[in-house]
C-alpha cells in the first residue's frame, strides 16, 4: 500500500532526539528522509553511553536504541558542513528537498549558511522546519535546551508532579521523553505544511519549541494559572481525581499497579463491589451519591485499596476484564 508521503524528500541537520524522531515519523509515512552526519564524528548522540543514569548500550551488541529509534528508516550522508568542499553537494540536497529539518542554534545556522533565507535562496518551495528550545521569537530564541529543561521543567510537567512536600522533583519517565512528544508534533506539522503547501502554493516556515509543546501537554494548568491570577494551589493526590476512588493506581498484592480510571463513581461503585465480593457496601449510603462520596471518598479509598491488595495482577486484571468502567491496566515494561 501507498503510503501517504511516498515522493516527499526530507533532508535533516538534526542531532540529538527531538527533531531527529521527527524525521522517523516521516520516513514511517513514507518520506525519503536523508540525514546529514558529520562523516567523523556522526550525530552527537552517538556518543552517548548512559540514559538517566542508566547504560543505554548492552556489551556484544551493535543495537543502540537511543541513536536507532529516532533515526529509523533514513539514508545517511556524511558531510562536513563548515567544509566548502561539501557545499554544493550540500546546496544540490536543498534543492531536490521538499522539506528541511534542524535543530541548530540560529548563530550556528547562520555560520553554516542554513537559515531560512539562505536555503530558501537555495529552493524558494522548500518547508523550513526549526525544532528549538524556546521558539524562534523571545528572549531565549538563541539558547540552547534539551526536553530535560525545556520541555519537562519548564514546561511545568515536573511541577505538576511534584507534591507540596516532596524533598525532589520527579525526573521524566523515560529518555527522550519530551523529545519524542515532540518529534510527532513537527511530523504532523510538516503533513498539514505540505498540504498548504499543495493548496496555496506558499511553503511554510515551521517554528516547533520544547516549550511550547511542554504547554501543551499541561495546558489545563496553564489555564488555570491564567484564570487564578498565579499557579493553582497544590493539593496532595492520592487519586487522579480527588474525591473519586474509582480513579488512581492501587497496589495489588505481587507488588504491581493497576490504574483504575471510572469517573463516573455512583454509576460504577455497585459492580465494581460485585467484582470485588464487597456487597455489603454496594449499596452503602455513604457511596451512592456524589456528595456522600466525596464526603466518605477516604474510606472509599481504603475499602478499594484493601480489595485490590488482596488480589494479585492478573486476577486483578482478569475481574477489571468483566468491568464496564475504564479500568486500564498498569504494566512494567516487557509485559
Amino acid at each position: 500500500m501507498r503510503k501517504p508521503l511516498t515522493g516527499v524528500r526530507v533532508m535533516e541537520v538534526a542531532q540529538f532526539t527531538f527533531v531527529p524522531s521527527a524525521g522517523a515519523v516521516l520516513a514511517d509515512w513514507g518520506g525519503d528522509v536523508v540525514k546529514i552526519e558529520h562523516p567523523v564524528t556522526g550525530d552527537a548522540q552517538r556518543g552517548l553511553v548512559k540514559v538517566l543514569g542508566a547504560a543505554a548500550t548492552v556489551p556484544g551488541s551493535s543495537f543502540a536504541p537511543i541513536m536507532e529509534t529516532p533515526n529509523r528508516g533514513k539514508r545517511s550522508v556524511g558531510l562536513a558542513l563548515d567544509n566548502s568542499e561539501a557545499r554544493p553537494l550540500l546546496d544540490e540536497l536543498i534543492r531536490r528537498s521538499d522539506v528541511f529539518l534542524t535543530n541548530y542554534l540560529p548563530s550556528t545556522r547562520k555560520k553554516l549558511s542554513i537559515d531560512v533565507d539562505d536555503v530558501r535562496g537555495i529552493n524558494p518551495a522548500i518547508i523550513y522546519v526549526v525544532g528549538s528550545g524556546f521558539g524562534l521569537k523571545g528572549p531565549d530564541r538563541d539558547a540552547g535546551a534539551y526536553d530535560a529543561t525545556a520541555f519537562w521543567a519548564r514546561g511545568g510537567s515536573a511541577d505538576g508532579l511534584t507534591s507540596p512536600d516532596a524533598a525532589h522533583s520527579p525526573f521524566m519517565p523515560a529518555g527522550a521523553y519530551g523529545d519524542n512528544i515532540g518529534g510527532i508534533t513537527i511530523a504532523g506539522a510538516v503533513a498539514a505544511a505540505l498540504y498548504g503547501r499543495q493548496a496555496t502554493r506558499e511553503p511554510s516556515v515551521l517554528d516547533v519549541s520544547l516549550l511550547a509543546v511542554g504547554a501543551w501537554t499541561t495546558q489545563f494548568n496553564v489555564n488555570m494559572a491564567m484564570l487564578m491570577g498565579g499557579p493553582p494551589p497544590k493539593v496532595e493526590r492520592r487519586t487522579q481525581a480527588p474525591g473519586n476512588p474509582l480513579t488512581g493506581a492501587y497496589r495489588t498484592s505481587d507488588g504491581r499497579f493497576v490504574q483504575l480510571s471510572m469517573l463516573q463513581p455512583t454509576r460504577y461503585w455497585p459492580e465494581f463491589c460485585r467484582l470485588m465480593d464487597l456487597h455489603d457496601v454496594a449499596e452503602d449510603p455513604r457511596f451512592t451519591t456524589l456528595e456522600a462520596m466525596a464526603e466518605h471518598s477516604e474510606t472509599a479509598q481504603r475499602i478499594v485499596a484493601d480489595a485490590i491488595g488482596k488480589l494479585s495482577f492478573a486476577e486483578c486484571q482478569a475481574l477489571l476484564r468483566r468491568a464496564e468502567g475504564s479500568g486500564p491496566r498498569c504494566r512494567t515494561l516487557g509485559k
